[in-house]
């Protein structure tokens, strides 16, 4: 990123902040844009050019030295911008302070041009879901097919930087939020460990949301959680030889039965799947069978995994609502009664948010339920792992992985992986177990490096045939079976 600006001729921090702007207003919010953009920050030149003083100083803080990026409608901001977790309800004063990790990047001298749209309240707003939408930004389209699937709950940061208006985003996820839109819209998506980057300022939904990032390349992504950890480590493994002699694990696919068969989605997923698992294996890493990562996880634990993050969800919002000053609401129930008042034709319906707004569910319980169930997530990844010798783990995207991941507080990696015949993104999912960012990153770089199957959108029209969707957000209570 900073790269382009090192040096006596290159590009100023400015220029890029400027040409951002204006690719967001003229083709983000254009008539066939992907509308990514909630808001764009009115400060974001004055920084900039701040910016481009250090350097001309010979002060430089490093890779992010005056490189635009974007954050999810979550990450309190103490500028002109709001932060409404895509709510009208809760468009009022600015935050009075920035998110932690929202310090952490600046301090590596980031320049925030904006905030990206988002599912509202992280798609805990209706029971069936509307991926990409908010009643404050209206609709994320997919910028490769713009009636594709966007995704959600982080829907506006993948196509912000998919669009390549900024070369990174942040996002926020609970399960799936940040893998899927990465997945869709043909992006690097790391959703990182619970707990390893400070959700301080940060509006979650439950004790298991994880900040991650949205790049185009796996470097942007190692270098941003350096800044965002404060630690200089997580670029040390992207060398050309980073694939050689890692034990990966992969779960065979079965033959498509004749209806995946003839759904162009299912059908690249598999071939691009195959075709990873050759290149891995040209570049030097060892591919180890393993078996399905549901095998043994039964009904009860998925139901005890929904009712646990609906308390959670409960908990979380009304702490944040309660505590967060200069809002037009303080509590569930007002937001509720707010967006009834101001309920538009079209518009989801938050019978979800009603269910969680009537739980009762006390903290020693809703402890003990976390208590019983990450363990067994974690087991599904952590098995095997140990089992086989393993580096990592690398599953086709349309297996939903990632659940087991999120549910067990691990990270991962969406990894552009093709297109398929309709012009629509298919991924790679990549993952181990807690704090194995590193190893990960390594793992993604030496594919991405071998494979270079990143594309560029085409913002084609009409609605592609696509399986059915497992919603980002939604909560799994049975685990898909790949076919």
């Amino acid at each position: 990123m900073s790269g382009e600006m090192a040096g006596q001729g290159g590009v100023t921090s400015e220029s890029l902040v400027k040409d951002s702007l204006k690719q967001i207003a003229h083709i983000d919010q254009g008539l066939q844009g992907g509308n990514a953009f909630v808001e764009t920050n009115p400060d974001a030149r004055k920084e900039a050019k701040a910016r481009d003083h250090e350097r001309a100083k010979g002060h430089v803080r490093g890779y992010l030295h005056g490189v635009p990026i974007a954050l999810k409608d979550v990450f309190e901001t103490k500028d002109r911008m709001q932060t409404s977790a895509g709510s009208k309800a809760l468009v009022g004063a600015p935050a009075t302070k920035n998110a932690k990790v929202v310090d952490n990047l600046l301090r590596a001298g980031v320049v925030i041009v904006g905030k990206t749209n988002m599912s509202e309240l992280s798609n805990f707003r209706s029971e069936s879901p509307a991926d990409g939408w908010s009643s404050r930004g209206g609709q994320t389209l997919n910028p490769h097919r713009l009636g594709g699937q966007v995704a959600g709950s982080s829907s506006g940061s993948a196509v912000a930087v998919a669009q390549g208006h900024v070369p990174l985003a942040l996002g926020v996820e609970t399960n799936g939020s940040i893998i899927a839109p990465a997945a869709y819209n043909g992006v690097f998506g790391l959703k990182t460990t619970a707990g390893l980057i400070s959700t301080e300022g940060v509006m979650t939904s439950s004790r298991m949301d994880t900040v991650g990032t949205f790049t185009r390349n796996i470097c942007d992504a190692a270098q941003a959680l350096n800044a965002m950890t404060e630690t200089h480590t997580y670029d040390d493994g992207l060398r050309d030889d980073a694939l050689k002699d890692k034990r990966i694990g992969y779960t065979p696919l079965p033959e498509l039965s004749a209806d995946d068969a003839r759904n162009p989605a299912i059908r690249a997923d598999r071939k691009h799947f195959e075709q990873a698992l050759e290149v891995l294996k040209d570049k030097g890493a060892i591919l180890v069978p393993i078996g399905r990562l549901d095998d043994g996880v039964s009904q009860e634990t998925y139901e005890g995994y929904n009712d646990a993050l609906f308390a959670d969800v409960k908990h979380q919002l009304e702490g944040y609502l309660a505590g967060r000053n200069g809002l037009p609401v303080k509590s569930l129930s007002e937001l509720i009664a707010f967006n009834k008042r101001d309920q538009q034709p079209g518009d989801p319906d938050q019978a979800l948010l009603e269910m969680i707004n009537g739980l009762d569910v006390p903290q020693e319980q809703r402890e003990k339920l976390w208590e019983d169930i990450v363990p067994v997530f974690q087991k599904t990844i952590d098995e095997p792992l140990k089992e086989h010798k393993l580096d990592a783990m690398l599953s086709n995207f349309l297996s939903h992985s990632y659940f087991f991941s999120a549910a067990a507080g691990y990270p991962g990696i969406s990894i552009p992986s093709g297109m398929d015949d309709e012009g629509m993104p298919t991924a790679l999912h990549l993952y181990g177990t807690g704090n194995s960012e590193a190893t990960l990153l390594s793992i993604a770089y030496g594919y991405e490096q071998a494979s270079q199957a990143i594309r560029e959108p085409a913002f084609l029209p009409g609605v592609p045939f696509s399986p059915e969707f497992v919603n980002a957000d939604e909560v799994v209570e049975t685990t898909e079976k790949s076919d």
